[in-house]
Order: structure tokens, then sequence, then C-alpha cells
């Protein structure tokens, strides 16, 4: 009889643990990142991780989805392809999250990109490859603008704001450059600016004399670069320096990055290139600039604050839709007008959420000054 108390007692008390786990589940509501926390990008990771941990906290502290919390599950990417798939198949199927706040390179979400559509998960992206959200996958949503946005924004600024025609590019060798690279070029030939050489390097090369030189002699008013890695782009502005300048010099966002001034120095001062936005460019910049050092004691990386967006935009569309992933998805595509850190946010049909870029200055003391935003209509 004692026995059969005891087992009894301990049904009791299994029901009852079970029962309060369920209900500790249902309390909140699980979304899932995937970023580099090891390996080769696990720098920018940890400034992802900061920034959407922010949105969370916030979030939360305002009092959540629906009356629920919202729990971050977090797994490794390992900067790597392989390692991107296995962490979304861990929080997928392991954790069981509703959505997913998913990476910044291309090459991973491209590994990703089939098994989330068979998943059927919203994702929040911030990787800029033109046509990732063009592949017949609609659960991609892009926090960032697309190498399209980019190449197209640098040559409407050329054509309106300076007299230059004649152009010269020199780009990395991997994927994201040349594909950025023809994208400026097809962007040159409707503007009717001439393209007078293109020239290209590969990631990690010392020197850029030969290429530099060869768009002078062909008489580049203006060199395009189309870096992938901002070490690179400070190599190439300090050899661009010791030949003279020989003419303007407009860059990707590689040109801007903290790296690249800690490595450039004063030979960054007066380069103009692009980035998704400047600290301070808008009052709700301002906002996450404050908060962010508030909580961090530190000034926040403008490249990483997508997944801020990212988060907000995603639980904004749970309120509206609830925990469905397809009614998710549909409120997405329904977001127009979304203030958030990077700018405005007008959802295509594709998933592209930003469809504007600032152009900046470089001044002296690595200042970024604000020169235009530059929009660009949606395709």
């Amino acid at each position: 009889m004692r026995k059969g108390l005891a087992l009894a007692l301990l049904g009791i008390v299994a029901a009852m643990t079970i029962g309060a786990l369920s209900l500790q589940a249902a309390d909140t509501i699980k979304i899932g990142f995937i970023p580099s926390i090891t390996g080769a990008a696990a720098a920018e990771g940890a400034l992802q991780l900061k920034a959407i941990k922010l949105a969370a906290k916030q979030i939360n502290a305002a009092g959540g989805v629906n009356g629920k919390q919202i729990e971050l599950v977090i797994a490794d990417n390992q900067s790597s392809n392989p390692g991107a798939l296995a962490a979304l198949q861990k929080v997928v199927e392991q954790d069981k999250v509703l959505a997913m706040v998913g990476v910044i390179k291309s090459t991973q979400i491209l590994a990703m990109s089939e098994t989330i559509q068979k998943y059927g998960i919203p994702m929040m992206i911030g990787g800029t490859l033109a046509n990732l959200t063009k592949r017949g996958n609609p659960w991609l949503f892009r926090f960032r603008p697309d190498d399209s946005v980019t190449s197209a924004a640098m040559v409407k600024y050329l054509k309106e704001d300076t007299k230059f025609t004649k152009i010269g590019i020199l780009h990395d060798s991997d994927a994201f450059g040349t594909g950025g690279a023809d994208l400026v070029e097809a962007s040159l030939k409707r503007a009717g600016l001439q393209m007078v050489k293109r020239e290209r390097y590969t990631t990690k090369d010392k020197d850029f004399t030969a290429q530099l030189l060869s768009l002078k002699n062909a008489g580049a008013q203006v060199m395009i670069l189309y870096a992938t890695n901002d070490n690179d782009a400070a190599v190439v502005v300090r050899q661009y320096r010791q030949l003279g300048s020989p003419y303007f010099y407009l860059s990707t966002s590689a040109s801007q990055m903290k790296d690249f001034l800690d490595l450039a120095r004063d030979a960054a001062e007066g380069i103009v290139c692009l980035a998704d936005y400047i600290p301070g460019q808008s009052a709700v910049t301002k906002k996450y600039e404050a908060d962010y050092r508030n909580e961090y004691h530190e000034d926040f990386d403008a490249t990483e604050a997508w997944t801020y967006d990212g988060l907000n935009v995603l639980v904004n569309a749970i309120r509206k839709a609830g925990e469905d992933r397809a009614k998710i998805r549909a409120a997405i595509l329904a977001t127009q007008g979304y203030q958030g850190v990077l700018g405005t946010y007008n959802f295509t049909p594709q998933g592209d959420g930003l469809h504007q870029v600032s152009v900046i200055q470089i001044e002296k003391g690595e200042k970024r000054k604000l020169v235009k935003v530059v929009n660009v209509p949606a395709e």
C-alpha cells in the first residue's frame, strides 16, 4: 500500500511539474537568434547580440507581446555555412522557436534557405546580396539596404551631386565584390556615365598599386571601391593617398567601419562612402544611441543595429497576427512607414524593407558627416 501511495504521489508531482513547465513555456514567446559567437566573425556577432538583447529587454520591460515575454533562444553559427544550418535546425527542431532573427552573411543565408522554406518559419536577415529575396523563398525579410540599392545610390549620387562622368571600379574578386561591381556597372550604363576601367583584387592582398595606377591611366575621375573587408579597404586608401589621391574616392560601407578608421587614420579624412545610417541621423537613432550607451557604456556599431530593428518589427507583427507563422509573414510584409534605427521600413512583396542609403564623408578625428540620404525606388 505504501509503495502504491508513493507511486501515486510521484505521479501527482510529475504531473504538477509538467504542468508548471507547460505554463512557463506558455508565458514566453521563443525567438531564435543564430549569430557568430565563435570563429572569424565572432566580433561582429558579439555586437549583433548586444543590439538584439537591448531590444528584447525593452520589449519585455514594456509588457512583452500580448501578455507574454520574449525569450531569445541563441545558438552559435560558428562563422560557417554548416554551423549556420546546424544552429537553425537546433533552435527550430529542439527549442521550438516561433520565428527567427538570422545572420548578416549572405553565404550563410543561401546555405540555410532551403531548410528555412521547408520549416515555413519567418527569418529576419541582414545579408545584402541582391537576389537573396528573389529566389522564391517567401520567409526571408531583409533589414539592410541590399546591393542593388547601394550600387544605384552610388551612381545616383555621382549623377546628381557631382560633375564626374568617367568612373573606374575597384572590387574584391569574391562573390560580394564581383556582384556589387556588376550592379554598379549596369547602373552606370543606365545613368549615361562612362566606366573607363574595372580592376579587381583578392581578399587580404597587400599591394593595390597596380590597380590604382591602372584606373588613373585610364582617365578615371572617380574610383568606386566595392570592398568586402574593412582591412583591405584600409590598405587601399593608404596607397591611394601615397599616389597623391588621383581621383575622387567613393566606397561601400567597408570604408566607414571602426576597424577601417582605426587602421586608415588620417588617410581616411575626406573620403566619401555609403552607410546604412550614421549616429544621430534621426530621432530614433539618437534614442537608440543613448539607450545603447546607457546599457553597455560604449558607443554602438551602426552595422549591427539591424538585429534591433529586426526583432522590433517581428514583435509588432506578432502583436497583430498572434502566434501563427503564416499570419506573421503577412503582417511583416504589410509593414509600411515603420521608423527604425536604420531608416524607414517599407516592405516589398519580396521581403525587402529598406530602400535608402546614407552618403557620408569622413572628417578629421574619424567623425562621420552626413552628406545626403539617397532614396532608391523599390523594384
